[in-house]
């Protein structure tokens, strides 16, 4: 056999296998490494607040590079924004260096701790693209030197003091933690910065522009960042401002996943939480109380006045309010309803009904008359409120008694049971009477039954004969002329017995035995009776067996037995009365 098919054979799946795996020689990395493109070096650096600069050196071995596009973008929870920018170089050139100044002041401002993410994309004359990998970082206010210390996921951060004065500010934000976990009923889930910053003026420096002079601290719960001041370690801000801070800051991680939280909900929190209270504060709260002024809530769910006078106002009210509500419904009730508020599928005011029995405006309403203020309802519209939902599990909203059917089923049951048995129990007993009095109703009365007769060789007759009750009030003739048997063959062949005519054997007479027809015990045929035939001479009677009475097997030794006097009857009255289960 010649060898050239096989060879050919092999050659084409060589050819084949081949063709398939050529791609994969030429994979993404095998192209990579023919990108004439490469970035040498990239840097950003930050002029807080007014911008950043970005600095990019790449190399071209085919080709100039004739341009560069840098993205930008901004991670600033819940938003993140991207920008692009493209810059045309003047001068291609194989070796290049690229430079992009990014304004961060005015409408472009970023909070500090600002996440930023970027990457360059680079492009030759010869058409080859070449796209960095991303580069990110944070803003920071660059203005100062910082130094940090931090413990478990709490960080601060300071400058120009010396380090005991961070130790310091350290103890006292986590003691400041410690109680607000005990008043919130958790801690702090994701790290947390505290920024001090030396003065008012440093301070109101890092803010937004367009920002109230009156701010004395400022959180921002999506970065976990929160800035205050503090002179020195005797300052108020610091038993007043940094625990209103870092409220805000568990408060918003502990509600995360749920919607946005009313103003005063918030804001109360932060100030109930403060460990000073400046008499201001308090005596601008009693003039409201005084003109009956309060603010409505539903003012200050969304943000709090522009005017600093109502600012104050509002802080005032709410933490009152918190207070109340703390007093009022306890601590337990109120670290549920923090947890409830963490549900994006509930709406706050739902949240305060299942745990604490009221909604905003039931709660408004009972706190203004608490104080001696106007309330905000009118008569017919205060309506009892649901009290408050004791629940087990986060998944369920409201509790519901599931046994209720089952024990009025129960209830039933055992009522009906009883009432049951006693009607069986009498309806078994009338039954019982009745058939005593229907047995002594047997005794009394005969009932009339029909027999064919056999005919008699001597009389002829052979008609059917009606028998009468044999009742005791009745005489019946004694002469043999008078008296009359029907003949009855006694069989020597078994105790049984056999009626009808055996011929001229002799014949004995006995008296006609009593039995009961298989019909409904009742009166006698109304018929007349039939006058019997001429008897022959009565014979002497011989004791025999009775026949077997109706309903009784041959051979039962009780001749006397009868069969019942109901008859046929269908219903067993031992039979106990079908239960049935009440229909649920």
């Amino acid at each position: 056999m010649s060898l050239r098919p096989i060879h050919l054979i092999r050659f084409l799946l060589l050819f084949l296998c081949s063709f398939f795996l050529f791609p994969l020689a030429f994979s993404t990395k095998a192209f990579a490494a023919a990108d004439p493109i490469t970035v040498i070096s990239e840097s950003d650096v930050v002029h807080f607040p007014g911008s950043i600069d970005f600095t990019m050196t790449a190399k071209d071995t085919a080709s100039s590079i004739v341009q560069a596009i840098i993205y930008i973008t901004y991670k600033e929870p819940p938003y993140s924004f991207a920008k692009e920018h493209s810059i045309t170089l003047i001068r291609p050139a194989q070796f290049v260096t690229v430079h992009w100044h990014e304004e961060t002041s005015g409408d472009n401002f970023h909070t500090p701790g600002t996440p930023v993410e970027y990457n360059w994309v680079l492009q030759d004359s010869s058409n080859n693209f070449h796209t960095e990998s991303p580069q990110d970082f944070k803003t920071l206010d660059t203005r100062y030197s910082w130094q940090h210390l931090s413990q478990g996921l709490l960080q601060v951060n300071w400058y120009n003091r010396p380090a005991n004065f961070g130790q310091l500010l350290l103890n006292r934000a986590n003691d400041s933690l410690n109680h607000i976990s005990q008043t919130l009923g958790s801690g702090p889930l994701h790290p947390i910065n505290l920024w001090v910053y030396a003065s008012n003026q440093d301070f109101h420096g890092a803010l937004a522009p367009g920002s109230y002079e009156w701010v004395g601290g400022e959180a921002h719960p999506a970065l976990n960042e929160a800035f205050i001041s503090a002179i020195d370690e005797n300052d108020d801000t610091l038993v007043r401002d940094m625990q209103h801070e870092l409220t805000h800051l568990v408060f918003h991680q502990l509600i995360a996943q749920g919607q946005q939280a009313p103003t005063w909900f918030d804001e109360g929190l932060a100030v109930y939480n403060q460990l000073y209270h400046e008499p201001e504060m308090k005596a601008r709260f009693e003039r409201a109380l005084f003109k009956k002024s309060l603010l409505r809530l539903y003012t200050i769910s969304d943000g709090f006045p522009s005017d600093s006078d109502q600012a104050y106002l509002a802080y005032a009210q709410s933490w009152n309010l918190i207070s109340y509500m703390y007093t009022t419904f306890g601590q337990s009730k109120m670290r549920l309803l923090i947890k409830k508020m963490n549900d994006p599928e509930v709406a706050f005011s739902e949240d305060l009904v299942q745990a604490i029995g009221q909604d905003q405006d039931h709660l408004e309403n009972q706190w203004r008359l608490h104080l001696g203020q106007p309330g905000i309802l009118l008569p017919n519209q205060v309506t009892p409120t649901p009290r408050a939902l004791v629940q087990t599990s986060q998944t369920q909203t409201s509790t519901t008694d599931s046994t209720a059917p089952v024990f009025i089923t129960a209830g039933s049951v055992l009522i009906l049971l009883p009432i049951i048995g006693i009607v069986a129990i009498l309806v078994y007993q009338r039954r019982k009477r009745q058939q005593a009095l229907a047995a002594e109703a047997v005794q009394h009365y005969q009932p009339v039954g029909q027999l064919p007769l056999q005919r008699n060789t001597n009389s002829g007759y052979a008609g059917p004969l009606q028998y009468r009750p044999a009742t005791p009030a009745i005489e019946y003739p004694t002469s043999p002329q008078q008296m009359y048997y029907p003949p009855y063959q006694a069989s020597s062949q078994q105790p049984g017995h056999t009626w009808g005519n055996q011929g001229p054997s002799p014949q004995t007479y006995m008296p006609f035995p009593s039995f009961v027809p298989e019909q409904a015990f009742g009166a006698p045929p109304a018929s007349p009776p039939v006058q019997p035939a001429p008897m022959p001479p009565r014979l002497p009677i011989q004791p025999q067996p009775a026949p077997p009475a109706i309903g009784e097997e041959e051979g039962d030794d009780g001749a006397d037995s009868m069969l019942a006097p109901f008859g046929p009857f269908n219903e067993n009255v031992n039979q106990q009365p079908q239960k049935k289960a009440p229909q649920e």
